[in-house]
């Protein structure tokens, strides 16, 4: 993010409301975009503000983690979070997309990952697990119990 005109930076701090105090959630009073608040015509996320200006510039590759949102088991996540619209330094981190991810406990990723073992039964552990890539880059894990099973079904037939 560039430099913000003292203008504009009023702007964007009369659009939040922080009457909650230091540890709560800093709403965005302004406009919105799928759920994040959004300042001014570029459409700058305002969490995304909010970080640069009170923490430090974003680094590269990095995305800005809502840490209210990831321990609020009744979020129903999505668009009508009101976790996104959360402006307060105190709650956001600068983390990779893939812990942004997996921190979230709304998303497919952070379930999967939470499994212990396989749809039949069998351990998700160090000895049992095959992990690997698609050819689309995801990573996938499997069983290796129900791998050898299915390969020794495919020989046979």
């Amino acid at each position: 993010m560039s430099t913000i005109h003292p203008l504009r930076l009023r702007a964007f701090i009369t659009q939040i409301d922080s009457t909650g105090g230091p540890d709560a959630c800093w709403t965005w009073r302004g406009d919105l975009y799928d759920g994040y608040g959004r300042l001014g015509r570029k459409g700058d996320q305002a969490h995304r503000v909010a970080y640069e200006l009170m923490v430090r510039p974003i680094p590269a590759g990095m995305v800005i983690d809502h840490l209210c949102h990831n321990h609020d088991e009744s979020c129903p996540g999505g668009s009508g979070c009101v976790h996104r619209r959360c402006v307060n330094p105190a709650h956001l981190e600068a983390v990779t997309q893939r812990d942004n991810v997996l921190r979230s406990p709304h998303t497919m990723p952070n379930r999967n990952a939470a499994k212990t073992e396989c749809p039949q039964g069998h351990p998700y552990d160090e000895a049992n697990t095959y992990s690997r890539r698609t050819p689309q880059g995801r990573a996938r894990r499997e069983c290796r119990t129900c791998r050898r099973e299915r390969l020794a079904r495919r020989a046979a037939a």
